[in-house]
């Protein structure tokens, strides 16, 4: 049987005690409030776009959550082609499209889209649980970026839709106002 050395008890010991008085402080979330004034933000996900040249159409698509409330909305973005060379046509850029939410609150989100330049403005109006009397708006932009090297082509019945995937980001909110 090994005979335990003094020396060892005690540098276990040691470390023992240094251990609980090093253990990391857990932080907390930041309140819808603080992120509503400070970075009220919307992580983009699952972004993609879907073309059928044969059906005469397409869309923009993704995912957009709220960091202030946590809400996660969608937001597609439908557009007419030419049957013929599948080019854009009768696109208006300052269209607005209204965003639906999955989530219960208050959040409004909408959703302005330029196919040339695939610039996003996303602006938002929202108020914070338990503080309803204080409305929130704030607007961001970023530029949507296609991952081409994902792209799929698939028979459909009214021609090949191609769906290519784009980059997931974040559209950096800027408090328009509060009131």
């Amino acid at each position: 049987m090994r005979q335990i050395r003094a020396g060892c008890v005690a540098l276990c010991l040691s470390l023992a005690g240094q251990a609980a008085v090093a253990t990391p402080t857990i932080a907390r979330r930041a309140t819808c409030t603080e992120l509503s004034t400070t970075t009220p933000n919307w992580v983009l996900t699952e972004a993609f776009s879907s073309d059928w040249p044969g059906g005469g159409g397409g869309y923009i698509a993704f995912f957009a959550r709220h960091s202030p409330t946590g809400i996660l909305t969608n937001c597609d973005i439908e557009y007419r082609l030419n049957g013929t060379d599948g080019s854009v046509i009768d696109y208006d850029p300052a269209t607005i499209i209204q965003c639906t939410n999955f989530d219960r609150g208050t959040l409004n989100t909408t959703a302005q889209l330029d196919l040339d330049t695939l610039l996003l403005n996303l602006r938002g109006t929202w108020s914070c649980e338990g503080d309803d009397a204080t409305t929130y708006e704030a607007a961001g932009e970023t530029t949507l970026l296609p991952v081409t090297s994902g792209c799929t082509v698939e028979p459909t019945q009214i021609g090949n839709a191609t769906t290519c995937p784009m980059s997931d980001g974040e559209v950096e909110g800027k408090l328009v106002e509060s009131s």
